[in-house]
């Protein structure tokens, strides 16, 4: 097996935003997971370890129909001692047909480039994949919830609700097209 890849800090949260961390080895990366520092592939900077946190997702709905969209989000960290809180409308968009699904301490990880985000205002981007099919008489399940974080200079961290999510990789070709206009 060809040796695996190290995502820095910031990669690796750009990757999570989408895949899982066990998606990563698959398409030869390694994510240098704090939980994980005593693998035989562990970081080998500090700064760009990645912690991984368990934690709650609860979302709820305060506006009325056909009012801009208000919710109030929290995301606890109870290992961290640490609770992300939006309460209310959003910057943008103001309306939007498909918001986060309520939802009551959904589990999920959170993830953060080697330190706990600084305490204080911090910019953040939710978004809800749609359910996949139930399989084999399963109840129909909400969709996955990511949610980044960032402050004024770069992305501080990644929260993914722990309903599953597949991905299928392989291996393409880039070729030229001769049909320029």
């Amino acid at each position: 097996m060809p040796q695996l890849k190290t995502l820095t800090g910031e990669s690796a949260l750009a990757f999570l935003l989408l895949h899982d961390h066990e998606d990563a080895q698959h398409l030869g990366f390694h994510i240098p997971l704090k939980s994980k520092q005593s693998s035989s592939v562990a970081a080998i900077a500090a700064e760009d370890a990645v912690v991984d946190a368990s934690g709650f997702l609860t979302v709820f709905t305060t506006s009325q129909p056909g009012q801009p969209l208000a919710q109030n989000i929290s995301v606890g960290i109870p290992d961290l001692y640490l609770e992300f809180q939006h309460k209310g409308p959003f910057a943008y968009p103001s309306s939007i047909p498909y918001p986060v699904l309520d939802c009551t301490m959904v589990p999920g990880t959170l993830y953060l480039r080697g330190e706990n985000p600084k305490i204080g205002s911090n910019g953040f981007n939710a978004q809800q994949y749609p359910p996949y099919p139930p399989l084999d008489g399963d109840e129909l399940a909400s969709g996955r919830v990511t949610i980044d974080f960032w402050d004024e200079n770069r992305i501080t961290g990644v929260f993914k609700t722990n309903v599953g999510n597949y991905i299928s990789g392989g291996t393409g070709t880039w070729i030229p097209v001769n049909d320029r206009h």
